[in-house]
């Protein structure tokens, strides 16, 4: 080993330990903010478009946080070999796994997955998981599939006695975070609506969201009622739960009342209502529910829609509610599954309508279904949050950020502060400290720029600033022009895609972070049937040679209505492309089209598969799921086209870059302190790297991804260790 390898290494091992000691003290990362939240919108149905586009602008999601698949599946093995792959592969390849503690499923005509056979029953066969279960219960899937479970198993973030925040990435026991082998990780998974038979209209389900986030930290007076059926004994089981729920929300300064009967007549001060009945008369009933309002009533078939009987979660949201709870199949009146009557004063404790629901079941939710909006959180005390020396203008080099925070609560003092840009976490910093931000590790152009707050309650309620960071260090930049930024379905879109500062090998139009088209540069055109309707976020992005980070331009929003003229009779076009993705495990990509008509009525094809991974079998649509190789590396390509009535479109090729796991030059699969050496020989001997590790892969240690191995991989391979250490 030569002397400059060896003051490499030490220095490197020096700069890791440093670094990775931050992970003993990281702060937990809260829940409850729309970072924290994973979109999935079914990308051929233009009711999950409408209202999915609506939702991610209402709640300003981060591009990133946005996932397009059809969110069902024949039946729930299926869904655990297709689904859930390809929402594991997204939230990895996307760098949101160590944050996203939400799974929302935009509206569609589905609410469950059969299930038959996999949770034992005394009382009925389980034969159905609720949509949003499906995807909150997906740690525990293997499990489930093996059939370990039973009606009565414990959901273990279940407790009524103190509120917690809630973290995906924390397993929890006995409603505490534990590290024990019994405890269990979740994610918080629901439905924001159902627009099928029996479901909520897409104007309703746009006000109930509108009126969730307006209603957001408002802390709003009313009261929340209980109702004590004792007409209906079978669904008034929490009657007895009623006298302890309305004691500890008066201590908490609330009011709450215990009514015999089945709704509040005569009260428009409803925050919240509980109570147990077949049918309600919501329509009829003189009441008032105020914005962000839960109700529910515990009966059989709630959120079963193809079930006619009995009135559904979806009534709730539609005379005012922002959420519920309901059964999809006969789940009997056991108390566990269904939400416990403190529910309401962990929501006036500040915590999310979705941390609730989820923390006063007392059974794992299987066929359980959280409906609405699961960030609503109108009885928070939100942190205030600033960034007084957030720059105005084009930054170069190293930049720092000042976040400071203040909050109304009580009893509470801020606890900390996250940054994240492009949707991805950056680093946490304690009050008093300041974030340093590496610019020449982003690609130039434009970029979001986030920081959170987030209190030192139970709780956790975090508050947020946004903000944009114009970078500059290499004069590149791509702009976008749109020839019109409103039209509906059947409006052609007309874009103008340029780049400048170097050799441009493609410009790509996103929207949520998915490839819209891709062009070498110029104009391309894009039907509003692609988009779906609602507020439409687009930009450009631009790569450039031997460069794998895009360039960013800034956004361009669109107004696309709801309505749809009749078709040109044009055939489809398909889009070529290239895309980034790791090698170490299934990742969704899009197929890119545009078509004058509705996405239901074309097929995709794939007319050549790629050499270096497998197609996974499942659900189709305008994207396909797909399996690497272990040895997967360089550069792959498959391809496909798209029919219609009209017509069937060109060819179009996707090329695939692998990148492998950045970081592991020991080729062992796992990201850590043994491949500090190896990642040191790569730095200054390449020769020497394969002669010492054959077969590996030297790009690995391109961990800035510029396309070039030197000194400025150093900090972002300590950033891998570091988030190796985290889980992320």
């Amino acid at each position: 080993m030569t002397l400059k390898t060896t003051w490499m290494l030490t220095a490197t091992r020096c700069m890791v330990l440093g670094a990775l000691a931050w992970c003993a003290v990281a702060p937990a990362y809260a829940g409850g903010t729309a970072e924290n939240l994973l979109l999935i919108i079914d990308p051929t149905d233009p009711d999950a478009l409408y209202v999915g586009n609506h939702y991610r602008c209402a709640r300003q999601l981060p591009d990133t946080n946005v996932l397009y698949l059809a969110p069902g599946a024949t039946d729930y093995a299926e869904f655990a070999s297709y689904n859930l792959p390809a929402l594991f592969g997204q939230l990895a390849n996307n760098g949101l796994d160590d944050h996203i503690d939400y799974i929302l499923v935009a509206p569609t005509d589905t609410f469950h997955v059969s299930a038959p056979g996999y949770v034992s029953w005394e009382c009925a066969q389980v034969s159905r998981f609720s949509i949003g279960s499906a995807y909150g219960l997906a740690f525990l899937s293997r499990d489930i599939i093996r059939g370990e479970y039973a009606f009565n198993s414990p959901n273990h973030y279940y407790r009524i006695s103190v509120n917690q925040a809630f973290d995906s990435a924390t397993a929890w026991l006995y409603g505490q975070p534990s590290s024990s082998a019994s405890a269990e990780r979740y994610f918080i998974g629901a439905s924001l609506g159902y627009t099928g038979a029996n479901g909520n209209s897409v104007d309703e389900l746009i006000d109930m969201i509108d009126r969730s986030v307006a209603a957001d930290g408002t802390r709003p007076a009313g009261t929340f009622y209980f109702m004590n059926n004792t007409g209906d004994s079978a669904r008034n089981v929490r009657a007895t739960q009623y006298a302890g729920a309305k004691s500890l929300i008066e201590q908490l300064g609330g009011t709450a009342e215990i009514i015999s009967g089945v709704l509040p007549a005569g009260c428009h001060d409803c925050l919240g209502i509980m109570t147990g009945a077949a049918t309600l008369a919501l329509g009829t009933t003189d009441l008032t529910i105020l914005p962000g309002a839960f109700g529910d009533h515990l009966t059989s078939w709630a959120a079963t829609f193809d079930n006619s009987s009995q009135t559904k979660v979806s009534a709730w949201i539609t005379h005012g509610a922002s959420g519920s709870w309901g059964t999809v199949e006969e789940p009997c009146n056991y108390t566990g599954k269904f939400p416990y009557a403190r529910l309401h004063w962990l929501y006036l404790d500040g915590a999310s309508l979705g941390e609730v629901a989820l923390r006063t079941v007392g059974y794992l939710p299987f066929q359980g279904l959280i409906y609405g909006d699961p960030l609503t959180r109108p009885f928070a005390y939100l942190p205030v949050v600033t960034v007084a020396d957030a720059p105005t203008g084009p930054v170069s080099g190293t930049i720092t950020l000042t976040p400071d925070a203040t909050t109304s609560h009580p009893t509470g003092a801020i606890a900390g502060f996250k940054l994240l840009i492009d949707g991805v976490l950056h680093s946490a910093a304690s009050p008093g400290e300041l974030f340093s931000v590496d610019t020449t590790r982003l690609a130039d152009g434009c970029h979001d720029l986030r920081v959170l707050a987030f209190d030192d309650t139970s709780a956790g309620s975090t508050g947020r600033w946004l903000g944009t960071l114009d970078v500059d260090n290499q004069g590149r930049s791509v702009t976008l022009g749109a020839s019109v930024t409103a039209g509906n379905l059947s409006t052609l879109f007309v874009f103008d895609l340029s780049a400048a500062g170097g050799e441009v090998s493609e410009i790509r139009l996103m929207q949520n972070g998915r490839v819209v088209a891709a062009v070498p540069g110029g104009t391309v055109a894009v039907y509003g049937h692609t988009f779906g309707a609602g507020p439409v976020a687009v930009h450009a992005e631009a790569l450039f040679a031997n460069d794998r980070r895009p360039v960013r331009s800034a956004t361009v929003t669109l107004d696309v209505a709801p309505t749809a003229d009749a078709p040109d009779g044009a055939p489809p076009v398909a889009f070529s492309f290239t895309r980034y993705v790791d090698n170490d495990g299934e990742f969704l990509i899009e197929l890119p089209t545009t078509f004058d008509g509705a996405a239901a009525d074309l097929t995709w094809e794939l007319v050549q598969e790629p050499t270096s991974a497998t197609v996974v079998p499942g659900s189709t649509g305008p994207y396909c799921l797909m399996n690497p190789r272990g040895d997967a590396q360089g550069q792959d390509t498959f391809q496909f086209q798209v029919s219609a009535a009209a017509g069937t479109s060109n060819i179009a090729e996707v090329t695939l870059i692998y990148r492998s796991m950045l970081g592991d030059m020991n080729c062992d699969g796992v990201l850590n302190f043994d491949d500090i050496d190896p990642f040191v020989v790569a730095l200054v001997d390449e020769a020497g790297y394969y002669a010492d590790y054959p077969g590996c892969n030297w790009n690995n240690a391109d961990t800035d991804g510029n396309g070039d191995i030197n000194f400025d991989d150093i900090s972002p391979f300590i950033d891998l260790l570091v988030g190796a250490c985290l889980g992320r």
